[in-house]
């Protein structure tokens, strides 16, 4: 049963230690964050100047659409002023001529302070994919050194996880379930030893004497009544 016990502990050990291994494993993704948080912020930039530039340019091409539209309207009426028959025609004519002439200069009035804008954010663009790719440069060295460092972490995850294995394939089956059984609660203690004075080593409340007689003899695992744990005779 010493035996028994001691493999329970080899147990707990490896699981503390593939916790601690995750830990420091998951420490990384912050890392990375921190680190890429100024290429990160350039990215969003670019790919919203390059979203409001592709806008702009729909929006000139909308208004030149519109403009070409209303010169087409415009020659329409002034080939109708040809035709009319009274002055009366002919002034009506002439004010929707004025009106279609004047929204058309307005469209493409827009059109044309629209892509001024156009060529400003053109030149914005350009400045931020060179920032980008600057900043890109300027922490790649880091990004892979935490890469290897994350690497070689995962990869001592992999080797902990591999001898939890091979030491539960050589545990009595009943203690290794049972042990699972009892980690799968709250507690991550699994395994505490019975102090001197007949308590439990992980909540300190008092064991009743006749367990403590039977986890002295060492017959059998005996779980402590308040806390779940495993306990085995202290030293």
């Amino acid at each position: 049963m010493e035996e028994l016990h001691q493999s329970l502990l080899t147990l707990q050990e490896l699981d503390r230690e593939i916790a601690e291994a995750e830990a420091r494993l998951a420490e990384f993704d912050p890392k990375f964050a921190e680190l890429e948080a100024p290429v990160t912020a350039l990215e969003k930039e670019f790919e919203a100047t390059r979203a409001r530039l592709a806008e702009m340019r729909q929006e000139v091409r909308r208004l030149e659409r519109a403009a070409a539209e209303k010169r087409d309207r415009l020659r329409r009426y002034e080939e109708r002023l040809e035709r009319v028959r009274n002055a009366r025609e002919e002034a009506a004519a002439r004010t929707e001529l004025d009106l279609i002439r004047r929204a058309a200069e307005a469209d493409e009035a827009e059109a044309l302070q629209i892509m001024e804008q156009v060529t400003r954010t053109e030149l914005k663009l350009d400045e931020l994919e060179r920032n980008l790719g600057q900043a890109r440069a300027a922490i790649e060295p880091k990004r892979q050194e935490l890469d290897a460092e994350r690497a070689a972490a995962a990869s001592e995850i992999d080797i902990l996880r591999d001898r939890r294995q091979n030491h539960v394939v050589r545990m009595d089956p009943a203690a290794a379930k049972l042990y699972d059984r009892v980690r799968s609660g709250k507690t991550k203690v699994v395994v505490a030893s019975l102090t001197a004075d007949g308590a439990c080593g992980h909540c300190f409340g008092v064991v009743p004497l006749q367990q403590q007689v039977e986890i002295r003899a060492g017959k059998e695992l005996i779980r402590c009544e308040a806390c779940g744990v495993i306990l085995y005779p202290g030293a």
